[in-house]
């Protein structure tokens, strides 16, 4: 019996470059992988950051421009001051200037009884040169946005490179809010709805103490008829737009609406 020895042999040259190649493209594949990861984990981490920094600073400015006007927090040794409030003249007076993005308000800081305006009470907000969001300490006057001490908020890696005010004014009747002009049970400002009458005045928009289109309160004339006085409530849209001073790629906008609390009694035109 025969014995057929099958002679061995390794690979070739061209098999083993071959190979070579794949495993260089598949790990070349994983590298490329990995890279994006670690540079999208990165650029996560940075606009978590710079959106963290730019809400602290949009929630400081909300706070405080809420308290615009502010008089007293004792209304019946105070009854003259809430209509003839000392942090709406024209000195204290809630403005927003365009020219260079800022807005001015004063409130009864330290809360003094009776109500007097000091410089520490006149504050604001507005963008520098330099890409940086200040806040005014103190002043003189409303009247510009050059006036008073102005003390930077932002981060130093943040620079803030847009910051938009916009002021909305809604003036409502001040004795339509507490009447009954056509007896039906209802405020002029929440009249009953005539669907459901049986139901009376808490039903759909109806009877929700608020000011609803059409509706009587958003009436007001200032001359004495219907009704002598108004108030004027305020909203303030804020716009924030701002980047990472070291990668300029990194960009966020937040806004935000802010509710003045303290309406502005306007009384009726002599």
């Amino acid at each position: 019996m025969s014995i057929t020895r099958k002679q061995q042999t390794g690979i070739s040259l061209i098999e083993l470059m071959i190979g070579l190649l794949v495993g260089l493209i598949i790990v070349a594949g994983g590298l490329s992988v990995f890279v994006t990861s670690v540079r999208g984990q990165a650029d996560n981490i940075k606009l978590s950051r710079l959106n963290q920094d730019m809400r602290a600073m949009m929630d400081i400015m909300a706070r405080d421009i809420r308290r615009a006007g502010f008089v007293t927090d004792d209304p019946q040794t105070n009854w003259t001051s809430l209509q003839d409030n000392p942090f709406f003249g024209a000195t204290t007076e809630l403005a927003i200037y365009d020219s260079n993005p800022c807005i001015v308000y004063a409130y009864n800081r330290d809360n003094d009884s009776p109500p007097t305006v000091a410089d520490n009470e006149r504050l604001g907000f507005r963008l520098n040169d330099g890409g940086e969001l200040e806040m005014r300490s103190s002043g003189t006057t409303n009247e510009s946005c050059d006036d008073g001490v102005w003390e930077s908020i932002t981060e130093s890696e943040v620079e803030v490179n847009g910051l938009t005010f916009d002021l909305t004014s809604t003036t409502l009747n001040v004795s339509s809010m507490t009447t009954d002009t056509d007896g039906d049970g209802c405020y002029d400002g929440d009249d009953e709805d005539p669907a459901t009458a049986s139901l009376g005045c808490k039903t759909g928009t109806y009877g929700n103490n608020l000011c609803e289109t059409g509706e009587a309160c958003n009436t007001c004339t200032r001359d004495g008829s219907p009704d002598p006085a108004c108030l004027d409530v305020r909203n303030v849209a804020i716009s924030l737009t701002g980047r990472l001073r070291d990668d300029n790629t990194i960009t966020q906008t937040i806004t935000e609406q802010v509710r003045v609390r303290n309406d502005k009694y306007l009384p009726p035109i002599p």
